[in-house]
């Protein structure tokens, strides 16, 4: 029997490095074939998917920016079609907004899985080096620290927080995003398989109770 698949929808505004991520997580650069495009403008216009280079029933959804004309935030999901996907990455690359927010709570109030990505980090932390003689743990914790409390403020307890560098992902916490992706991998997999036999059962007794209806 064949293993049961596992759509991770890679989500956030455009710009964030969305593709760069499904890159990363495929261990491919963008100039590799099969990788996905990446860009100075938006580059990916639907929904598309990749696959896991060792596990194919593991496969990774890249999506068009959430906020732009063809994407606006009040209809995304929808338009993304959602439903279809177990595991969502919402990724930005700065503070998370509004629209992040919102994303994040309308998932989560669906029963679906969401983790929280933080990319371009070695920007943040070569700043703080610069201005303020940080340490890159010191920032990586303040960034971490101001995440989880930011996300806690509107309503989104316990969030899975990975702060990212695509362009290097042996640093910082994508050997632990990828980790924790794979090792929950199996219990996404039979909370999705469930969901899907409860549905096809659902949809068989309302079938059947229909045909037991008597027509006059």
């Amino acid at each position: 029997m064949p293993d049961y698949p596992l759509y991770i929808a890679i989500i956030g505004r455009a710009g964030v490095g969305k593709s760069t991520l499904v890159n990363s997580l495929r261990g491919l650069r963008a100039s590799e074939e099969r990788a996905a495009g990446v860009g100075v403008t938006e580059t990916t216009v639907a929904p598309t998917v990749y696959l896991h280079p060792d596990d194919p029933s593991i496969r990774f959804w890249d999506t068009p920016g959430v906020g732009t004309p063809q994407f606006q935030a009040d209809k995304y999901l929808d338009k993304i079609q959602f439903q279809r996907f177990h595991v969502f990455l919402l990724v930005t690359c700065s503070r998370f907004t509004e629209h992040d927010h919102n994303l994040a709570s309308q998932l989560l109030r669906e029963k679906k899985h969401v983790l929280f990505v933080r990319s371009k980090i070695d920007i943040d932390i070569r700043n703080a080096q610069s201005d303020y003689g940080e340490s890159a743990d010191n920032v990586k914790e303040t960034i971490t620290v101001d995440i989880r409390q930011n996300l806690t403020t509107c309503g989104i307890e316990n969030p899975v927080i990975f702060l990212v560098n695509n362009q290097k992902p042996e640093e910082l916490d994508f050997p632990e995003m990828v980790s924790y992706i794979m090792g929950h991998a199996p219990e996404y997999k039979a909370k999705a398989e469930n969901q899907m036999d409860a549905a096809i059962k659902a949809a068989f007794s309302e079938e059947k109770a229909a045909s037991s209806c008597i027509i006059l």
